[in-house]
């Protein structure tokens, strides 16, 4: 296997590879299912004082 092929190979999956694993990341992170484990990790850094707080 020559220095091109491989370059050839990885110019051509490595695009490919990424946006698979971009559109998988991006159907977890807006899946309705997932929204109330998502509020829960978002509000568990705010103390209860801070939460309303703007300034």
């Amino acid at each position: 296997m020559s220095h091109d092929m491989l370059v050839l190979i990885a110019k051509t999956f490595g695009p490919l590879w990424m946006m698979g694993f971009f559109l998988v990341v991006v159907i977890r992170a807006y899946s309705p299912r997932r929204r109330a484990a998502q509020e829960r990790a978002a509000r568990s850094i705010l103390t209860s004082g801070d939460a309303g707080d703007t300034g």
